[in-house]
């Protein structure tokens, strides 16, 4: 009866390798889409505020903005 046994898994070197770079790139993945969804909560809040927009109270003619990177105004 003893022949006729699966021998136990052992992992090797190549599959642990394999395991922790999905698991890595598994994180990366799911920092990437966190970070995604606070940029879009952060908009969608100054959005409401009216800080950003079409219509916002900051914007010029033309859709310039009032703040403009580099320059005061």
């Amino acid at each position: 009866m003893g022949s006729f046994r699966r021998p136990k898994y052992e992992e090797t070197a190549a599959d642990k390798a394999v395991r922790e770079d999905i698991e890595r790139r598994r994180e990366e993945e799911l920092e990437e889409q966190r970070k995604n969804e606070e940029a879009k909560k952060k908009l969608k809040r100054r959005k409401a505020k009216g800080l950003v927009g079409q219509r916002s109270m900051f914007s010029r003619a033309g859709g310039r903005g009032f703040y403009q990177e580099g320059k005061k105004t």
